[in-house]
C-alpha cells in the first residue's frame, strides 16, 4: 500500500475581491477511491492552510494566496508520501501548481508527482490539435508546458476518479504504468510525450462519496467563501448530483470534459451523502455544482422528494439553462421551493440572438428568459443571473445590448462576466489563431475573474473595458431597490439569515 498525498495549490485572486474557497471534489473522490483500496491519504488545501498569507503580485491587482514554501516543504516532510497528486481545477492555478511539484521534489527527490484537473485535460487537448494541425495556428501547441517541467512525472487527463488509483498501485508494485487510460509521460526510449486515450466515461454510480473527513472542512467553514457567497449558512456542503452537460457552448469546457450525456448519481445516494454530512458537520445549506441539475427532471424530482424531509436549504449557484421543461417548469420550480431550494441560478449569457446563435452556440431563444425568471419568482425562488460580454466577434452595441435585456429581465441580481477563453474551447482556439490578446505577453495563467484577455470591440485599452463591466453590474444590481423596493426587502432577508436554523428557514 502507497502513502499519497493530494494537494491543491495556492490560489491566485483579485486584490479585496471575494477570493472564493471550497473543498475540491475532484481531490475528495481521488482521496475516497484511494481509501477504499487501502492506501493512506492526506489532503493538502495549501490556499486553505495559507490563507492569511496574502503576497500582493507585481500588476499591483492581483493576489497570491496560501502557504508559503516553507510551509509545504515541512508538511511534505510530515506526511512522507510514496506519490504527490496535485490538482489544476482553473489555469490561473498552473503556475503554483509547478512551485508546489519544484517543493516536493526537493524535500523528497524520489516522490513521483503527477498533475491532474480541469485545465491539464483541457490543455492537453489543445497540445494534441496542434500538434495533428487540426488548427491552423501553431501557437497552440507552445501553451502545453506541463511537461516542461522535469519536476512532473505523469499526468492524467479525463475523469481519473479510479485511474489515478491504478496509476498508485502499479507504481507501489514496481508494474509499468503505461497502459493506464489518459496516462500522460515521457516515452522512455524517444523522450516524446505520449498521451494515452481517455477511458470510457465512468459510472458515477459507483463512486464513493467525497472523503470529506480527509479535508479541513472547519478552516473553509471559518472563511466562509463558498460558490454562492450569500449564503443561509457558513457551514455550507458543496455537491455535484450529476456529470456531463447537453448543450456545446464554445466557452465552456464541460461537454468535452465531463460528456453531452448527463450522468446522475442515484438520488437516494446524493441524499445519503448529504444526510450524513449534516449529522457529521452540522451542515446549514447545500450548493449543487451541477451545470445543468434541470436537465433530468425525474431524478430532480425525486431528489425533492428525498431533501424536503431534511429541511436543508439548497441554491444552484451555477448557471442553470433556463429553457429546459418549459410547460413543466412552474411545478418544477415549485417542487425546489418546497425540498428547500431558495435561490437559483440562470444562465443567461446574452441579450442579443445573433451572439446567442452564431458566437455562443446556446439553443436558447431570448425571449425564453423573462418567463423563466418569472416562474422561478412565482415558484418563490430567488433568481440570479448570469451574462457574459466580450466574446470574439461581439459589437459594443450588442454588448449593451445584452445590459439592456438583463434589466428588463426581472431578475433579482445579476453577474455580469468578462469572457474567459478557457483552455480546451473553441473560444480560446479562436482568440488563439486569431491572436486576439490586449497582451501577448499575458496568457492562461492570467485568467482570473473581472479580468480581461481579449480584445473587444469599442474599447481601447483592458482596463476601460473591465470598468465599464464593474460599472453595469453595480447598474444592474441597483435596480431591484430601485424598482421593486418590496422584493428587494424579501431577498436581503433572505440572503442574511446565515444564524437561522434549516427549520426555520424552511417554514418562513
Amino acid at each position: 500500500m502507497a502513502r499519497v498525498l493530494l494537494i491543491s495549490p495556492n490560489l491566485k485572486g483579485i486584490k479585496d475581491g471575494a477570493n472564493r474557497i471550497q473543498p475540491g471534489l475532484g481531490v475528495g473522490y481521488l482521496a475516497g477511491v484511494l481509501e477504499q483500496r487501502g492506501h493512506t491519504v492526506f489532503v493538502r488545501d495549501t490556499a486553505l492552510e495559507g490563507y492569511m498569507n496574502v503576497t500582493e503580485l507585481e500588476d499591483g491587482r492581483t493576489i497570491l494566496i496560501g502557504e508559503s514554501e516553507s510551509d509545504i516543504r515541512k508538511y511534505m516532510i510530515e506526511t512522507n508520501p510514496d506519490v504527490v497528486g496535485i490538482s489544476i481545477l482553473f489555469s490561473n492555478l498552473a503556475d503554483h501548481a509547478h512551485t508546489t511539484a519544484r517543493i516536493v521534489k526537493e524535500a523528497k527527490p524520489g516522490v513521483t508527482v503527477v498533475l491532474g484537473g480541469n485545465h491539464v485535460t483541457n490543455a492537453a487537448r489543445d497540445y494534441l490539435a496542434a500538434r495533428l494541425q487540426v488548427n491552423e495556428s501553431k501557437d497552440l501547441e507552445a501553451n502545453f508546458q506541463e511537461f516542461a517541467n522535469p519536476d512532473i512525472d505523469f499526468a492524467l487527463t479525463g475523469e481519473c476518479d479510479f485511474t489515478f488509483a491504478d496509476l498508485v498501485e502499479d507504481l507501489s508494485e514496481d508494474r509499468d504504468p503505461t497502459g493506464i487510460a489518459g496516462l500522460v509521460y515521457h516515452h522512455p526510449e524517444t523522450g516524446e510525450l505520449v498521451f494515452n486515450p481517455t477511458s470510457e466515461r465512468i459510472d458515477v454510480k459507483t463512486l464513493p462519496h467525497p472523503a470529506r473527513h480527509l479535508m479541513n472542512m472547519e478552516g473553509y467553514f471559518s472563511i466562509g467563501k463558498f460558490h454562492s457567497i450569500q449564503s443561509h449558512s457558513e457551514r455550507v456542503l458543496n455537491v455535484m448530483a450529476a456529470r456531463g452537460c447537453p448543450e456545446k457552448c464554445t466557452f465552456c469546457t464541460t461537454p468535452d470534459m465531463w460528456g453531452a450525456k448527463v450522468r446522475w448519481r442515484d438520488p437516494q445516494d446524493i441524499y445519503e451523502e448529504i444526510r450524513s454530512c449534516i449529522e457529521e458537520f452540522d451542515i446549514g445549506e447545500v450548493q449543487f455544482e451541477d451545470d445543468t441539475l434541470t436537465a433530468n427532471l425525474p431524478n430532480l424530482l425525486q431528489l425533492c422528494d428525498l431533501l424536503e424531509p431534511l429541511g436543508i436549504p439548497w441554491c444552484t449557484p451555477n448557471g442553470t439553462k433556463l429553457n429546459y421543461h418549459r410547460n413543466k417548469q412552474p411545478e418544477m420550480f415549485r417542487r425546489m421551493r418546497e425540498a428547500g431550494c431558495y435561490q437559483i441560478t440562470l444562465a443567461c449569457e446574452s441579450g442579443v440572438q445573433r451572439v446567442m446563435d452564431e458566437i455562443i452556440g446556446k439553443r436558447l431563444q431570448i425571449e425564453e428568459i423573462r418567463p423563466a425568471i418569472a416562474n422561478a419568482k412565482a415558484a418563490g425562488l430567488l433568481v440570479h443571473t448570469f451574462w457574459i460580454v466580450g466574446f470574439p466577434g461581439e459589437t459594443r452595441h450588442e454588448m449593451e445590448r445584452t445590459i439592456e435585456v438583463a434589466a428588463e429581465s426581472g431578475a433579482d441580481s445579476f453577474s455580469v462576466s468578462i469572457l474567459t477563453p478557457l483552455p480546451g474551447t473553441p473560444i480560446y482556439r479562436q482568440v488563439v489563431r486569431e491572436q486576439a490578446w490586449w497582451d501577448p505577453e499575458k496568457g492562461i495563467q492570467d485568467m482570473i475573474y473581472r479580468n480581461s484577455l481579449v480584445r473587444v470591440d469599442g474599447f481601447d485599452t483592458s482596463l476601460e473595458f473591465e470598468n465599464w463591466v464593474n460599472e453595469q453590474n453595480a447598474y444592474l444590481n441597483s435596480l431591484l431597490e430601485k424598482n421593486d423596493p418590496e422584493r428587494a426587502a424579501f431577498v436581503h432577508a433572505s440572503r442574511g439569515a446565515r444564524n437561522l436554523s434549516p427549520l426555520k428557514l424552511k417554514q418562513t
